[in-house]
Order: C-alpha cells, then structure tokens, then sequence
C-alpha cells in the first residue's frame, strides 16, 4: 500500500478525491492523512514522511508550489501529485518534479493513470524505488495541462543540445535521474549526528543539540547546547545534510533550528528576528538572528504564526 496524504484548503476537494481513491484504488493507495493548510501539512508530513502526497496549487498562506519546495526538504522521498483546478503551472510543476499534474474536476480514468504511475515508482509498498522513469516527458497531464506538458518536453530537448531556456532545469533533473540509475543502489542511512570537520578534529554532534549555525567572514560555526564548533563546510553543504531535520536557512549567514526558537521578534518592514539560546563562556544568554525578507513567509508558516 502507498502511504498517501491529501492536501487542500477545501473539503469539497478533499473529499471528492478521498472518494475516487477509496473506491476505485483502495488496494493501493493508503490515505493516512489530510491537512486544509501548510502549517498543518508540514508538521503531518514531518511526522508520517508519506510515499505520496496528492497537493492543490492555490491555497491560503503557502501555496502549493511553495509548500513543494518544502517538502524536498523535510521529506525529499515523497513523490508530489499536484490536483489543480489550474492548468497553467504545470511548467512550474515539472521544474519542481513533481510526479503528475491533474486538472480538476478529476476523471478517474486520469486518476487511474497517475496512480499506476506512482506504483510503477515506489510499488505496493510505499518506498521508492529507480525505474530510471523520473523526469517531466514520462508524465502525461489531460485537459489543457496537454499544450503546457508538450512545452516542457520541447524545453527539455532544446536544452540538450546545449540551447539555454528556462525550463532548463526539468532536463538537468532528468539526466542526474538517469546517471544515477545507472549506477549500483546503495543503501541510504541517515543518522542524527552531523560531521564538524575543523581540519584537525571530525566531531560528531546530535543535530538535536544545534541551536543554530553561521557563517560569516569565510568562517563557519556550529552552536550547540554545549559550546561552539568550527567547521571547513559552507553553509549550504550542511543545508543539504540537514535536510529533513528542524533546522532550516533563514538567512543567507544563518540556519536555525526552529525547534530552539524561544522568541520571534516583529521589527521593521515586514522583517522578523527569531531569538535562540546561545552557550557562552558565561553560560546560556540569548541571540537574535534576523529572518531574510524572502524567507518570511515560509518561516512563519513552519512556527504557526498568522
């Protein structure tokens, strides 16, 4: 079974779609949760880490495709089904891999296609596994999404013979898909401890324990509840190490983890500081790290503030 979550600010949409998996594909698909925003779809998907997650496209606060960036983050196996009464993102969908686009009101024979394409990815059970199918000209989309899907295909073979276009990130993806299917699979082990490598020592820190890391003046800095670590790593090699954990880019010098916010301070322009405990040589003070304009938006959306 395909551990699935529903995501839509409507109930009449979730419902319509609960119903057309329920009685047509229940001996695939595994509904086993459903959020009406982003706040609650993140903590459901930081909790479960479905197999698939069906997402609407225009909702309150985060949009889908915003909350789709997210979710690379926090659950990079999950496959994404965008169900939208719009056709016109689908470009934007593909160039954020997602795995179908379907256009409300959902016919089941479509439907029907998207889940057989799901499972053909990570099979009855719920894990993914390589077909070496990923990339946006193996998924089909009806209705008016066609003309858009036909597009990114023509982008993706444009951009291989070198031509620049702005779609041409959807070929990139394919082609890391394709190399790495050709190479053995290996197991993928993800532990809590994060590797500080200062070029004499690697310590190996509970993720847990980091109230927040910075990096400034060429210098990168690991804060925990139990002192300060220097690193050689920049900070968006550690980004990508951390992902799927609480700890998130704020700001272009700073990851926090938000789960060691103790404050979140209003100041000028729309602008936030979030306010963290810090270990110092006096013991615990406290530190206040700005939230960059651009990660505003989603920054309140994960701590639940309106």
């Amino acid at each position: 079974m395909i551990r699935t979550i529903l995501i839509d600010d409507e109930a009449p949409a979730r419902d319509e779609l609960r119903y057309l998996l329920t009685t047509n594909h229940s001996d695939v698909i595994d509904i086993i949760g459903e959020a009406d925003n982003a706040t609650a779809a993140i903590s459901l998907i930081t909790r479960e880490k479905p197999a698939l997650i069906f997402l609407d496209i225009h909702m309150r606060g985060l949009s889908g495709l915003e909350l789709a960036q997210v979710i690379h983050d926090i659950s990079p196996d999950s496959k994404i089904i965008f169900a939208t009464a719009y056709d016109e993102y689908a470009l934007k969908a593909f160039e954020l891999q997602a795995l179908d686009y379907v256009v409300k009101p959902i016919e089941d024979d479509r439907l029907a296609k998207a889940v057989q394409h799901v499972q053909k990815l990570v099979g009855d059970t719920g894990h993914t596994q390589s077909h070496g199918t990923g990339g946006a000209g193996n998924t089909a989309i009806s209705n008016g999404a066609a003309a858009n899907h036909a597009a990114a295909n023509n982008a993706t073979s444009v951009a291989a013979t070198g031509s620049k276009s702005a779609p041409e990130a959807i070929s990139v993806a394919g082609a890391k898909q394709n190399d790495a299917n050709d190479q053995s699979i290996k197991p993928v082990i993800r532990t809590n401890k994060l590797a500080v490598d200062d070029g004499a020592h690697i310590m190996l820190i509970d993720i847990d324990s980091i109230n927040y890391i910075t990096g400034e003046s060429g210098r990168l800095d690991v804060h925990t509840d139990t002192g300060k670590y220097g690193s050689n790593k920049t900070l968006t090699e550690l980004q990508d190490r951390l992902k799927g954990t609480s700890l998130f880019r704020v700001h272009r010098s700073y990851i926090v983890n938000l789960n060691k916010v103790q404050e979140v301070i209003p100041w000028f322009k729309g602008t936030y500081w979030l306010r963290l405990p810090q270990q110092t040589a006096k013991g615990q003070e406290l530190v206040d790290i700005p939230v960059s304009k651009a990660q505003v938006k989603l920054i309140k959306e994960l701590l639940g503030i309106s």
